[in-house]
C-alpha cells in the first residue's frame, strides 16, 4: 500500500501542496488529473524523493518515512520502492536501448551482466521493441523512446510506477502507442500512478481517478463517479471545460 499524509511543498512563497492525503492500494491504478499548475506533477516528484516535500508522512509498502526526520537511507530506501517514466524520456542518447535498461540493474542493483541482459531483452519484446535493442533515442520516434523508458522502470521491479504526463510529449498519433504499453501492465496487477491529460485512458484504464486544483486534492472517486456524477463544482467546471474545448477541436476538423 502507499499512504501520504498532509504532505505540503512550497517554492519560496509559492505553496504547491496543501496537505495532500491520499491511499493507494497494492495493484491498483490511480490517475491524477486536474488544471495546470495543480501540483499534480511536484506531488510525484515528492513522492520519490526527485523534490523533498515540507513536512508530511510517505509510506511506500514496508518504507514509512516522516518528512521532518528523513534521512539519507530512509530516502534511498523510499526511492527503490518506485520508477519513474518521465513525460520527456530521460534516456541517455550516448547509451543503446538495450544498455538504457541495463545500466542501472547492473550498477544499482548490481545484477551479472548476463542476468540485466535478459531482462532488457524480455521487456523489450513485451513493448514490441525487440529489434531496436541497439539503437540510439535519437533515432527512435518518440512514442518508441516512452515505450523504452517504461521498460527500463519495469525492470527495476519497483512496487510502483510513476507516470508523469507520459504521453504529453507525444505526436497524438503515438499517444495510442504508449497508453496501451501502460494498459497491458495496469492488466498485470502493477501498482501505478498516473499523471495524465488522457482522460478517455483515465476513464477506462483507472481504478481510482483523483482530481487536484490549486494544491488541493478537491475530489476522488471511482472513474464513474468523478466523470459521469462529480460532485464539487470545480470538477464539474474542469470536466466541462474540457468537453468545450473538444468540441472546438472536433467543429475545426469538420471544417
Amino acid at each position: 500500500m502507499i499512504s501520504v499524509q498532509n504532505l505540503h511543498k512550497s517554492y519560496k512563497d509559492n505553496e504547491v501542496l496543501k496537505g495532500i492525503s491520499l491511499t493507494v492500494e497494492k495493484g491498483q491504478v490511480v490517475a491524477i488529473i486536474g488544471p495546470s499548475g495543480s501540483g499534480k506533477s511536484t506531488f510525484l516528484r515528492c513522492l520519490n524523493v526527485l523534490e523533498q516535500a515540507d513536512k508530511g508522512q510517505i509510506t511506500i509498502d514496508d518504507v514509512a518515512v516522516d518528512i521532518a526526520n528523513l534521512t539519507n537511507k530512509k530516502t534511498e530506501l523510499l526511492r527503490h520502492k518506485t520508477a519513474m517514466v518521465f513525460q520527456n524520456y530521460s534516456l541517455f542518447k550516448n547509451k543503446t536501448v538495450k544498455e538504457n535498461i541495463t545500466m542501472p540493474l547492473v550498477t544499482v542493483q548490481k545484477k551479472s551482466q548476463r542476468e540485466a541482459d535478459s531482462i532488457a531483452e524480455n521487456l523489450l519484446a513485451q513493448v514490441g521493441l525487440s529489434d531496436k535493442e541497439n539503437f540510439y533515442p535519437n533515432s527512435l520516434s518518440g512514442g518508441q523512446q516512452q515505450r523504452v523508458g517504461i521498460a527500463r522502470a519495469v525492470a527495476l521491479n519497483p512496487y510502483a510506477i510513476l507516470f508523469d504526463e507520459p504521453t504529453s510529449a507525444l505526436d497524438p498519433e503515438l499517444v495510442g502507442e504508449v497508453l496501451q504499453v501502460i494498459q497491458s501492465l495496469a492488466l498485470s496487477n502493477m501498482t501505478m500512478i498516473v499523471v495524465t491529460h488522457e482522460m478517455s485512458f483515465a476513464r477506462q484504464v483507472a481504478d481510482h481517478v483523483v482530481f487536484m486544483a490549486e494544491g488541493y486534492i478537491v475530489e476522488q472517486g471511482t472513474p464513474e463517479e468523478i466523470f459521469n456524477n462529480p460532485k464539487q463544482e470545480r470538477t464539474k467546471k474542469f470536466l466541462q471545460q474540457l468537453s468545450v474545448e473538444k468540441q472546438l477541436v472536433v467543429k475545426e476538423l469538420v471544417i
